[in-house]
């Protein structure tokens, strides 16, 4: 699939995509200046030992690599695009690139899949269908993990836990695009806070609290009761971190020896019955269950609630709201104490991930110069041409430090965050202009604060399992809990009405998920207790 360079930059379907989320990813520190070659913010160091893994020799010839990617932006990358060219050049690489919008993606790869027609680094879903791990059990993929030892930089950007939920067989054939742990927690007006007398809260009491005064107090001190307590959109982006502090599991959880579903747990009812008294009580956005995440941004933009749940890089969508309203001032934390301590649903740590086909990469010398481009986006040197761009493009070194002009950034949203999403493979943390600088450092801060408490992650306990069924009725079988789940809520089923949306599951499909999951848990030595 070596196809002439003039075709390098391929759009596989036709289509686009409306990017929600092209700034919740991953992100680093500033890249140095000129003079200054100190690796930045998260970045793993590079080692001069990891030569020649690391370091291709300069005369060496540019090494082709053909790739199927998901493109996350309305457009393509075009041919001659700034941001891969740097790429090409640090790891002295040919990428070729069919780009495939995400509307189209998974069915793409299946059919690629089932062509036989495979590039030599393709991205898969997460988790990885059925299919691809059947492929990977079959010898199709290469396994990745003997060779990891060999690449320190790409080898310390996979974190272990996410590497450990990759597992197939007990192998590892996947390399992450690597993601945060901590996806969910509060963002909130400290401004309001003060006004009201109130502190950032740390239990689901303290948060109802400064909930109900966000509603009911006139916190923007207008004269009208006009503020929302509580912005939640249909999603319901702050479920999880109630749920894990109401002790609920990570979509699945063990329990007398066998996977079993969060969502029939004791704590699942107890976080919707949390949400069911803020409904109630109007203390939430009565719409939530039609509420696009844009509205509240947009809504939030315009003073009109001081708190929200979710993702905690949403605190950096708001360049608006600090130039309506320059005294605003927003925080976020993830610390929530519930019934088991402080507790978060880990996030999978990876936006999907790449493979390696043995029918396209025949040789084990093919095979480590693909990990060799990893190895080397892995790099300070690397990180920063995705965080940061291309100096004097995208960023300018003044006094020392990185900085953009409002016309950098612009350029730096349609150029760089396209490549940061589609091909970063470390974690490091999101670089925006000027406006926001204190803003990124906050939700950088909460996500490390939270990250460092000693086992605050649940994990899924099915999250390296199969399940045909599921991979096949997922959309099918989460549609029938999150209906169920907004009805309660909003009080149009009572529990009795719950329990019948469970049994509905079950018969759905659901039972043969658990059948499927609990096989391989079963046949798993190192399976969760």
């Amino acid at each position: 699939m070596n196809t002439p360079r003039k075709s390098k930059y391929m759009l596989g379907l036709a289509g686009s995509l409306l990017v929600t989320t092209a700034l919740a990813a991953c992100t680093s520190s500033p890249p140095p200046a000129a003079s200054d070659s100190k690796p930045q913010g998260n970045a793993p160091a590079a080692s001069p030992d990891s030569a020649p893994a690391s370091a291709p020799a300069k005369e060496e010839k540019p090494f082709v690599i053909t790739m199927m990617n998901l493109s996350v932006l309305s457009e393509p990358p075009k041919e001659n695009d700034p941001v891969i060219t740097a790429v090409e050049k640090l790891t002295n690489t040919d990428l070729q690139i069919q780009w495939i919008p995400n509307g189209t993606y998974d069915e793409k790869v299946n059919a690629t899949v089932a062509s036989g027609q495979l590039p030599m680094v393709l991205l898969v879903s997460t988790p990885a269908p059925s299919n691809i791990k059947n492929a990977m059990k079959a010898g199709q993929f290469w396994e990745i993990g003997p060779y990891l030892k060999d690449y320190p930089n790409l080898q310390k950007a996979i974190n272990p836990q996410v590497l450990k939920s990759t597992a197939v067989g007990g192998k590892y054939y996947t390399i992450p695009r690597a993601r945060s742990l901590v996806g969910d927690g509060m963002i909130y007006r400290t401004d309001w806070l003060n006004k009201l007398g109130l502190k950032p809260p740390t239990t689901l009491d303290e948060m109802y609290e400064v909930i109900k005064a966000f509603a009911q107090k006139d916190p923007d001190g207008n004269g009208k009761n006009d503020t929302i307590g509580l912005a939640e959109e249909k999603s319901i982006r702050g479920f999880k971190l109630i749920l894990a502090a109401t002790g609920g599991g990570n979509v699945w959880e063990v329990k007398d020896g066998k996977i079993v579903p969060a969502h029939e747990s004791k704590a699942y009812l107890d976080a919707m019955n949390w949400y069911k008294r803020l409904y109630q009580e109007k203390l939430i956005n009565q719409d939530f269950a039609i509420t696009e995440r844009v509205q509240n941004i947009d809504n939030g933009n315009k003073g009109l609630f001081g708190f929200r749940m979710g993702d905690n890089d949403f605190i950096t969508r708001h360049t608006e709201l600090f130039k309506l309203n320059p005294s605003a001032e927003l925080d976020t934390s993830s610390i929530l104490k519930g019934v088991n301590g402080t507790k978060l649903l880990m996030d999978t740590g990876m936006s999907g991930s790449f493979v390696i086909p043995k029918q396209t990469v025949k040789t084990e010398a093919d095979l480590k110069r693909i990990l060799q481009y990893f190895d080397k986006l892995s790099t300070p040197e690397g990180q920063n041409i995705f965080e940061w761009g291309i100096e004097g493009v995208h960023y300018t070194v003044k006094n020392g430090k990185a900085d953009r002009t409002p016309e950098q950034a612009t350029k730096y949203a349609s150029e760089v965050i396209q490549m940061e999403q589609a091909m970063q493979v470390a974690d490091g943390s999101l670089s925006m202009d000027g406006t926001l600088d204190k803003y990124t450092a906050k939700y950088k801060a909460a996500k490390k604060e939270v990250a460092a408490i000693p086992n605050v992650f649940v994990e899924n306990p099915a999250a390296a399992y199969s399940s045909p069924t599921f991979d096949q009725k997922r959309t099918q079988l989460d549609k029938i809990i999150s209906d169920a789940r907004v009805k309660y809520i909003m009080g149009e089923i009572d529990e009795k009405g719950w329990k019948a949306a469970l049994d509905s599951w079950q018969k759905s499909g659901g039972d043969k998920v658990l059948e499927e999951l609990n096989k391989e848990y079963q046949a798993d030595p190192n399976k969760a207790k």
